[in-house]
């Protein structure tokens, strides 16, 4: 269970479980790639719940936008941990 948490939570702290520093890098660019797809859909989720709030003059619609952009947030700053783990710079915080 804790291994399951930290390769999909904490991917760049997950180079343990990999034989080979290759293959974590592989599976380290493959999840950088969905989280930055992941961050761009809940962007887009954000502008719209803002719109149709705006719109309809809803304002729990707008609200609603703060769910969104605190993903997109912690998103962010998974994929920087993720690139620095990438581009080598992290390896004494793994």
């Amino acid at each position: 269970m804790t291994l399951s948490f930290r390769k999909f939570f904490l991917p760049w702290t997950a180079s343990d479980c990999f034989e080979t520093e290759r293959a974590f890098q592989t599976w380290l660019r493959r999840r950088w790639r969905f989280f930055t797809d992941l961050r761009m859909i809940v962007l887009a989720v954000a502008v719209l719940c803002l719109l149709a709030g705006y719109f309809t003059s809803r304002r729990p619609l707008m609200l609603l936008t703060i769910v969104p952009l605190a993903l997109v947030l912690l998103l962010s700053v998974a994929l920087a941990r993720m690139e620095a783990v990438l581009d080598g710079q992290n390896k004494s915080q793994q």
